[in-house]
């Protein structure tokens, strides 16, 4: 008999992964599973929310609905797909008053106008605070995205900023007046349109949400497609106001930009010949990093290189940082 927190989520999750019978469609182990239908995936993506761990002291309702959804919706977008609605089941504590319950609605609401489609459905139950959220998506066969198609030789690519979220975390721990760091940890942006654009260009091999932390997504990617990956410190484009928050907090600039959660910016390997396909399209990118042979994650800063240590949040094993994983 072995704890859950003696194991952490992700060996859980190989050891669930490892009961089950193979399943014909794609998943478990994959940012979201996807089901066959014929010239299509639907692509499926469930994701939890406790009121406990994962609203930080002071966060309106609306953006905790938002969450909800969103963390679900960068589920799909890492996939590729085309967003087609959200479920949302939710065990709410009976003291909760009526219009708090229609703030977290509105805010998955709105999330999924931004996402172009619409709450479809979900249930409710009297409980300790839980939100349960399911997205939907559709992908053609031909432009799903993966965690395990990375080839060594490809580039290593994000499409946004990092840092936001952990500057947002400890802005609010150490009572900063930052309302734009908090804003990056409460309002996370699905990348929905990056990932149809990357999946209907026909040149991305591999693609990850950074949800745990940029280095637990990229020891994600390396693991599932059988390969090693260099990143490059001085490459990645860092949040502009998280050099502020790590000043006047004594954080470290380094673990908030790798180490940290919630981001949601969406991590991509493409052969070096598509580059300028990609520069062509209607988004914004960091090339931040190659992919190289054999196995292992390895961090470039100026003319020394280490082993990049996997350091992202794993539940049931938390670190001393808030995130949403």
């Amino acid at each position: 008999m072995v704890r859950l927190d003696e194991l952490g989520e992700r060996e859980l999750i190989a050891m669930i992964g490892r009961l089950l019978r193979p399943s014909p469609g794609i998943g478990p182990g994959d940012d979201a599973a996807a089901i066959d239908l014929g010239d299509d995936w639907l692509v499926v993506s469930s994701d939890l929310l406790s009121f406990a761990s994962h609203r930080p002291v002071g966060t309106p309702w609306e953006r905790v609905g938002w969450m909800a959804a969103a963390v679900n919706f960068s589920d799909i977008a890492s996939m590729g797909a085309e967003p087609l609605g959200f479920i949302s089941s939710l065990s709410l504590p009976p003291d909760m008053e009526d219009r708090e319950l229609l703030s977290l609605i509105s805010g998955m609401d709105q999330c999924a106008e931004f996402c172009g489609t619409h709450v479809i459905g979900g249930d409710t139950k009297a409980g300790d605070g839980l939100v349960s959220g399911t997205a939907l998506g559709l992908v053609s066969k031909g432009e799903i995205l993966t965690r395990s198609g990375a080839k060594a030789g490809d580039l290593v690519a994000v499409t946004g900023p990092l840092g936001g979220p952990a500057a947002g975390w400890h802005a609010l721990t150490a009572g900063l007046d930052m309302p734009e760091a908090v804003d990056c940890l409460t309002l996370p942006v699905p990348k929905v349109h990056q990932g149809r654009l990357l999946a209907s260009a026909g040149a991305v091999n591999s693609c990850m949400d950074i949800s745990d932390g940029l280095s637990s997504t990229v020891h994600g990617i390396c693991a599932a497609s059988g390969v090693g990956m260099e990143i490059v410190y001085d490459a990645l484009p860092v949040w502009d106001g998280a050099e502020e928050v790590a000043e006047r907090t004594g954080a470290s600039l380094e673990d908030m930009v790798l180490h940290y959660g919630g981001e949601y910016e969406l991590l991509f390997t493409f052969p070096m010949r598509m580059l300028e396909t990609l520069q062509g399209l209607d988004m914004s990118f960091s090339v931040i990093g190659r992919v190289i042979p054999g196995e292992g994650a390895f961090l470039i800063k100026g003319m020394e290189m280490e082993h990049l240590e996997d350091g992202g949040y794993e539940h049931f094993r938390p670190l001393d940082h808030w995130s949403r994983g």
